[in-house]
């Protein structure tokens, strides 16, 4: 089998041989850019050649952001890749609506492989009755600190928004940026608005717009915490030039000490990997917010990441092949050891695997979370998340106004 890599965007090339050939995939993937990542897709694919040599992978690979958009290009052309990694919600959707997508139900119905995974995961990629892919890991997002480093300053982690806010000034004052961000690709903000709509609203806004619900809104609250963000912003809580900066280059700031704290998703554990020895990342929920509307338990999280199989696909009987042994238990037990993430298969995100941190995140704060909320940029259709995208940077920057960025999201979401 030969698995031949070709990078989109960036330079990478990995070429790994083994024997002869029966079948031949097309297989995409948005896993390059992060250490954590690369290591795990190299590792599956190599496990997976060992296991079937007489399949043919050629592999593309791509870092998130330019992922979409190549997707999305080789979809609308009629040239789609065999097995790729998908987004759930409207991502996703807007292939199934273009009959894009190859429905996995027979394939899942077949020995217990359906019966392997979190329904409320499956769940995230089954529309109109139908599943069209096999979701891979669930984030949830929280607050990271330095452990050591807030004890050394004396501070603790704040429990409201309000302590929150005062805990920033404190950080200002002893010369450090608060919160690292790097919004060049506009995601890593969209955590911000997400929780305080929450907070403030409650969970479920987004699916609600996303089903079809006549009476969703954001209410008066998507103007509130557009505000709200603009207020962080204009106090010079985020780095200098963060709508510029990658999300790596923000992670290193965090990393090394000039930020405090960082509003990210799990995959933070798998990020901090390689920081200094006094490095000691703890984490804490979003804090609740007074007089909000919503359960103040509510976790942001959801299915982050999904492999599909295109319609046009001739070779579907190894396209599965190749999803159940990506979804394998050992495999994803895998996966949470190299990346620190919970991964949607049962049993598989197992305590040595996960390590204290993220078995904590998930025993003491999704385990007792009243609702997951499911990531508001996945679950949007393409159309809406670009708008949610620009709205965010605009409000950040100054240029949009609040309410102007409510009005344009809410738009953007009650388009057909």
């Amino acid at each position: 089998m030969r698995l031949r890599a070709v990078a989109l965007g960036i330079a990478a090339s990995v070429s790994m041989s083994f024997s002869a050939l029966a079948g031949e995939l097309t297989f995409w993937h948005a896993y390059s850019g992060q250490q954590d990542k690369v290591d795990f897709i190299n590792y599956a694919l190599e496990e997976f050649g060992k296991a079937h040599p007489d399949i043919k992978l050629n592999v593309v690979a791509a870092e998130q952001s330019s992922y979409k958009t190549k997707l999305n290009t080789a979809m609308a052309s009629g040239n789609p890749p065999d097995v790729f990694y998908t987004l759930p919600g409207g991502f996703l959707g807007a292939f199934v609506a273009g009959n894009q997508m190859y429905s996995l139900d027979d394939a899942l119905a077949k020995d217990g492989w359906g019966e392997s995974f979190l329904s409320s995961a499956l769940a995230q990629t089954t529309m109109g009755g139908h599943t069209y892919a096999v979701p891979i890991d669930i984030d949830s997002s929280v607050f990271w600190y330095n452990k050591k480093l807030f004890a050394e300053k004396g501070w603790t982690a704040p429990a409201t928004y309000d302590q929150l806010l005062e805990l920033c000034e404190k950080i200002k004052a002893d010369g450090l940026v608060p919160f690292a961000l790097g919004n060049k690709d506009s995601w890593p903000a969209t955590f911000w608005f997400q929780y305080l709509e929450m907070r403030l609203k409650g969970s479920g806004i987004v699916s609600g717009f996303v089903a079809g619900n006549a009476d969703a809104t954001l209410g008066s609250e998507g103007t509130e915490a557009f505000k709200r963000i603009a207020d962080l912003s204009a106090k010079g809580y985020f780095p200098v030039g963060f709508n510029g900066m990658s999300d790596q280059e923000a992670n290193m700031l965090f990393l090394n000490g000039q930020a405090a704290m960082m509003l990210n998703g799990t995959w933070q554990i798998g990020a901090s990997a390689d920081a200094s020895d006094d490095f000691e990342l703890g984490f804490f929920p979003f804090p609740t917010v007074a007089e909000g509307k919503g359960d103040q338990s509510d976790i942001l999280g959801g299915v982050a990441a999904a492999f599909g199989i295109a319609e046009k696909t001739t070779n579907k009987e190894d396209a599965v092949t190749l999803l159940r042994f990506l979804t394998s238990p050992a495999v994803m037990t895998k996966y949470v050891e190299l990346r620190k993430t919970m991964v949607t298969v049962k049993g598989a995100t197992t305590e040595a695997a996960a390590g204290p941190v993220l078995y904590g995140i998930s025993n003491d704060l999704m385990g007792k979370a009243a609702n997951l909320d499911p990531f508001y940029d996945t679950a949007m259709p393409p159309k809406g998340t670009d708008t949610y995208y620009t709205s965010l940077q605009g409000v950040l920057d100054g240029s949009v106004a609040p309410a102007d960025a409510a009005k344009r999201l809410e738009e953007a979401l009650k388009a057909k």
